[in-house]
Parts: C-alpha cells; sequence; structure tokens
C-alpha cells in the first residue's frame, strides 16, 4: 500500500488523468481522419478495383500550354503497357484487364431544351472515366468510350432541372452548341464549402471528349488518370512519370492511393502553408482540388492526433520509471529469495537421503 502511495501521487493521478483525456481525443481523431480519408470516392479507384492485389491510381494535369491530344494519351497508354509486358505484370481480372484509364478537358457550353437555354460547365471525358468518378446515379446510366454516335451525355440534378424542370429526363434531346445529344443519366453532385471551393459549384454536363472538341475547337486535355498494378513501393507512379514527355512544368503527377495516408500526411505538416501553391501552369479539375483541401484539413488532424499519443507514451515511460525507482524489492531479494529455495530444498533432499527415502 505505501509502495502504490508512492508512486501514485497527486501529481502524478493529474497526469494520467491527462494521459486519459488525451488517448480519447487520439481516437476521436483516428475515427475522424478514417472517415476523412475515405470520403472521396474520386481517390478510391484502387480499392474498388482489387482488395487482394496491390493496384494504384496515378493522376496526371496538364498545363493547356502543353496541349494534349487523344493521341498523346493514346501514346501514353502505349507506353505503359510497353512496360507493363517488359515486367511481366499479367492481369488479375477475368477479363484479362491489367491497366484502365480516362481522361478529361474542362470547357464550357450553350445547352438548350425546349423549355430554357444555359450555359453550363462542361466536362468533356474519355476512356473509363465514370470508374474513377462513381457519381450517384439520381436516374439512367454513365455512358462510355464504346458509345458509337459519342452523343449521350449525363446531367447534374441542377442542370437537369434549370433544363427540364425535373430530374427524370432519360432519353430527352437537348443540343450543345448547337448540335443534338441524348441525355444518358442525371447524377446528384456534391454540396458543402469544400465543393464549392474546389469549383464544383456549377451546373455540369458530362459529355464525350471528341463532342465537347467537336463544339469548342482544339481543346487541350487537363486530365489523365490511370489504375495499374502496383507490386513495389512508387512502381505505379514512377511507371507513369518516366512514360511522359512534357516539361515537369507543364504537368503535376499525383499518386491518389494511399495520399491520405498518415505516414505520408505527416511529411506535409513541414511544409504545410506553402504545400498547396503552385508554380506552375497547372489549373486543376475540382476533384483534384477537394483531395488537396482534405490534405490540408486531414494535416493538422494527424499531428495533433500523433502530439496526443507521444504525450500518452512519454506519461506511461515515466509511469513505469517511477514503479522500477520506488519499488521496493530489488534484485538482489530476488537473488537472496532465489538462493535460500534452493538452499532449502537441497537440505530437504539431503535429508530425505539420510532417511533413506532415496534409493
Amino acid at each position: 500500500m505505501e509502495y502504490l502511495k508512492s508512486v501514485f501521487t497527486k501529481k502524478q493521478n493529474k497526469w494520467l488523468i491527462f494521459s486519459g483525456v488525451a488517448l480519447f481525443v487520439f481516437f476521436v481523431l483516428l475515427i475522424i481522419g478514417m472517415a476523412l480519408s475515405r470520403s472521396l470516392d474520386s481517390q478510391l479507384a484502387a480499392q474498388r478495383w482489387s482488395k487482394d492485389k496491390e493496384y494504384a491510381q496515378v493522376s496526371v494535369f496538364f498545363s493547356q500550354l502543353s496541349g494534349m491530344t487523344k493521341d498523346n494519351i493514346k501514346e501514353l497508354d502505349f507506353k505503359i503497357e510497353q512496360q507493363l509486358d517488359q515486367d511481366s505484370l499479367v492481369a488479375d481480372s477475368p477479363e484479362g484487364i491489367r491497366r484502365i484509364s480516362a481522361y478529361s478537358a474542362v470547357g464550357k457550353a450553350e445547352v438548350a431544351s425546349e423549355k430554357a437555354t444555359k450555359s453550363l460547365k462542361a466536362i468533356g471525358v474519355g476512356g473509363d472515366f465514370f470508374y474513377f468518378h462513381p457519381m450517384e446515379l439520381l436516374s439512367g446510366s454513365f455512358f462510355d468510350e464504346e458509345d458509337i454516335n459519342k452523343d449521350r451525355v449525363v446531367l447534374d440534378q441542377d442542370a437537369a432541372w434549370e433544363l427540364f424542370g425535373s430530374n427524370d429526363i432519360v432519353g430527352q434531346i437537348i443540343t450543345v452548341n448547337g448540335r443534338s445529344h441524348v441525355v444518358a443519366a442525371v447524377i446528384k453532385r456534391d454540396t458543402g464549402r469544400l465543393n464549392r471551393l474546389a469549383g464544383n459549384n456549377e451546373s455540369t454536363i458530362y459529355l464525350s471528349y471528341e463532342s465537347l472538341k467537336t463544339d469548342m475547337g482544339e481543346l487541350g486535355l487537363n486530365s489523365y488518370e490511370v489504375l495499374l498494378q502496383n507490386p513495389v513501393r512508387d512502381y505505379a507512379l514512377n511507371t507513369v512519370k518516366d512514360k511522359i514527355s512534357e516539361d515537369e512544368l507543364r504537368y503535376e503527377i499525383k499518386q491518389n492511393t494511399g495520399r491520405f495516408n498518415w505516414t505520408k500526411l505527416l511529411l506535409n505538416v513541414k511544409n504545410f502553408g506553402s504545400r498547396s501553391m503552385n508554380s506552375k501552369t497547372v489549373v486543376f479539375p475540382y476533384w483534384e482540388n477537394m483531395a488537396r483541401g482534405l490534405e490540408d484539413i486531414m494535416t493538422p488532424i494527424c499531428a495533433v492526433a500523433v502530439i496526443m499519443m507521444a504525450f500518452v507514451i512519454v506519461n506511461l515511460i515515466v509511469l513505469i520509471v517511477r514503479m522500477y525507482i520506488k519499488r521496493t524489492i530489488h534484485f538482489k531479494d530476488i537473488k537472496d529469495f532465489a538462493e535460500r529455495r534452493i538452499e532449502k530444498y537441497r537440505e530437504v533432499r539431503n535429508r530425505k537421503k539420510e532417511d533413506g527415502e532415496y534409493l
């Protein structure tokens, strides 16, 4: 009892209470961080694709000065496939697919229905864009690269209401810059402060890149996304980067997979305040702005959580040291006790031998 009183003093008990509070805060921040890291579907393509084999999602954002075209993207895809062949990476999907990719460009379009005409934000897409961006469907279905006529479009719910006064408009005809298109789907556009700041605050139409390019003339691509195997750390990132022939000042590359891991977020602390500054001529699409904004939110959360856990660990170490210093039993006492027990055992054994109990 005296030993416990000497270890757990009033001061030490206060520190233990603080440690308990710090541990609680740590777990709260951990839960918040885990929820936030899973909140952006645009960053989770690798997890959706495969849970058994390591894949990574990589995004490249190009400056309009680069003048990236669909042919450039096809060439980039081909070079990546060649590298996968060279490294003997085989597909693990039943369809024999080992890599998927998507590309997009952003512009403006005059969109008209029988009821109204609106100027909408237009995103021209190609490849497996809607796999990387699985937006919530309110009606209809997404178009894909295999559509022959390239005349199907997706509207967000605001655009649908502005043009038709309804979300139930699949199959309706609209004109985009004077050319007829068919509404394939209506999606729900995410809202909130971060979405507004990221640029996802306008009524938007998604159409094929070919269609947008036809309507707007020569239009450079500004986003390329690819999902491929990542057998060793940064394999996917380095493979894509090595195959880009553009000047580094004209593009920004990012591995989406794992970008919200706490070890990576902690590396942002030293650059906090200047990390999001961009000296390149690259304008990020709203989904990358969202991800970067989330990184900026999660970095201090991660840092505070680590500080809380460090506080708990330090106090635990202090407590263990105090218990050791204040101990009433020392190693010498244990040694003496053991020696006495051994000696007693020998005496008992010798007495039994003398009495004939041992043969």
